[in-house]
């Protein structure tokens, strides 16, 4: 069974589940929408309302990063009318989804709308079956970890999708073998089109291309990639501090700053190598966070999986991470702030032919 099916059994599962837990009905208007440049899974509508919501289906809510589904939602429409669908929403999930104002519906009859004159919000219902959990077909090598890094190497250059597999692995520094696996993954989920003889690819579906790349990598390679979490108690720590010297990269908050001049930063992420790590740490003056305290002021220290040599010119100085890094950074914190200026960071790189 593909996404695709996955996705449709999901969505009639959730709205079998509400109609039975509160006799709303709601009825899907079209599957994969087009809305502008952004794609929806799917259009609903509530009976008798006329009112139509924008859809973004999940599998395993509760495991994406919050942060990622507030800015999915939020770019599909006005927070009344975005809808999060899901196998599955816990009730500290469907606490977090109602305070930020995200509608959703899950196949255990969980669910939150709140859209005059229909109100409704119920959380705690346990799921009795999975939905169709043993026919999940995984993802395949495009959003793993080596698949990520190529995928990350045509966002940055979208020229080199038609290079030879070698120069892309490369490029993405990845065996050369995941190449073709990768691409293969790309054309069957509609993110690639080729033309005869696989001569003349394209990136496709481009924003959506994005999107599915952001978690893929929160989850999949930063997460593994953190080295510490470091505090300090002067907001302006960095500001004297050139990572260059260091072979490191402002990312998140501080590189956002720099590229849109839209945001005070007041977490860091900082891109580095262990082995220059104990001369940073001194230069900045960052000590342990302590066990137990909420520090005021959060840095990252993150491994980078890309050349920095290979990847040079992509900035407006040195010393900063490549766009949508920093994108994707700012998108994991869930801060409302910050995915505005992570949206900022989108609207002036992302359609770029090389950010």
């Amino acid at each position: 069974m593909n996404r695709l099916e996955i996705e449709k059994e999901i969505m009639d599962a959730a709205i079998e589940a509400i109609y039975h837990e509160t006799g709303l009905r709601l009825g899907v208007v079209e599957h994969h929408a087009r809305k502008d440049s952004r794609y929806l899974d799917a259009v609903i509508q509530i009976h008798g309302h006329g009112m139509q919501l924008a859809v973004l289906i999940k599998k395993w809510a509760a495991q994406a990063n919050f942060g990622t589904i507030i800015n999915q939602i939020r770019n599909l429409a006005a927070a009344d009318q975005g809808l999060l669908v899901a196998d599955y929403i816990n009730p500290k999930m469907c606490d977090r989804l109602k305070h930020a104002g995200l509608q959703f519906i899950d196949t255990a009859g969980n669910a939150y709308i709140n859209h005059h004159p229909v109100y409704i919000y119920i959380k705690g219902n346990k799921l009795q079956q999975r939905v169709i959990e043993n026919n999940w077909v995984k993802t395949g090598k495009a959003f793993q970890p080596s698949g990520i890094k190529v995928v990350f190497a045509f966002l940055r250059d979208k020229l080199l999708i038609n290079a030879p597999y070698r120069e892309i692995a490369d490029q993405a520094e990845v065996a050369l073998g995941t190449v073709g696996s990768v691409i293969r993954d790309l054309v069957a989920e509609g993110f690639l089109l080729e033309g005869i003889n696989g001569k003349q690819r394209k990136l496709a579906r481009y924003d959506f291309l994005v999107d599915q790349w952001v978690p893929a990598y929160l989850n999949k390679l930063k997460k593994k990639s953190k080295i510490a979490t470091f505090t300090t108690s002067n907001p302006d720590w960095w500001k004297a501090i050139d990572p260059e010297k260091y072979d490191a990269d402002w990312g998140g908050e501080i590189a956002a700053t720099i590229y849109t001049n839209y945001l005070n930063p007041k977490n860091g992420v900082v891109y580095i190598d262990k082995v220059n790590m104990s001369n940073f740490l001194r230069a900045a003056r960052l000590q342990n966070t302590e066990p137990y305290v909420r520090e005021y002021i959060l840095i990252d220290l993150v491994k980078p999986f890309w050349n920095k040599e290979k990847h040079m010119g992509n900035a407006k100085r040195g010393g900063l991470v490549h766009p949508i890094i920093a994108y994707a950074d700012l998108i994991e914190t869930g801060d409302i702030r910050n995915l505005e200026t992570a949206n900022e960071l989108r609207e002036e790189y992302l359609h770029k032919d090389n950010w």
